[in-house]
């Protein structure tokens, strides 16, 4: 029995790294006491050097059940390697009408992962820096964590 069990282990632990060929970056940024606070914008650095293939972006967070509303808006800001700087608002639905939660979790927490910008081409290799702001009129929102993903879309 052990041996079938770590037989299992070992193909699974070899399919899984196989599965995410297509992710380029994926980090997520823990925010102090659980709390976003609009005076607390959060940077992601990466460098691309992939400017053929299209891209998917995502913008990801984690939230508690607490969370008042049923949507978060943010700001998106992208600068590339020549200094240009793009900013895009954002609005996230983080609830149905009804009230359900829409992002995946069980007890206390979610987790949501929304598509900023598929079809993504980067116009030059280099540094690239996004920035999450929070664009809520409250000071502080009970988030827990926020991210991007990045992916190479297959043709």
């Amino acid at each position: 029995m052990k041996r079938v069990l770590f037989a299992t282990i070992i193909v699974l632990t070899g399919l899984f790294p196989a599965c995410d060929d297509d992710m380029v970056y994926d980090h997520f940024e823990t925010l102090p006491e659980g709390t976003w606070k609009w005076t607390d914008p959060r940077e992601f650095k990466l460098q691309v050097e992939d400017t053929l293939s299209n891209h998917r972006i995502y913008v990801q967070l984690r939230h508690g059940t607490d969370y008042p509303y049923r949507n978060l808006y943010m700001f998106v800001h992208v600068k590339g390697p020549d200094g240009q700087n793009i900013c895009d608002t954002v609005n996230i639905e983080l609830a149905a009408a009804d009230g359900r939660w829409i992002g995946k979790g069980s007890g206390k927490h979610r987790e949501l992962r929304l598509l900023y910008r598929r079809q993504t081409r980067f116009a030059q290799a280099g540094p690239y820096v996004f920035t999450l702001e929070q664009g809520m009129r409250k000071p502080a929102l009970p988030v827990t964590d926020i991210g991007i993903r990045i992916e190479r879309e297959n043709p």
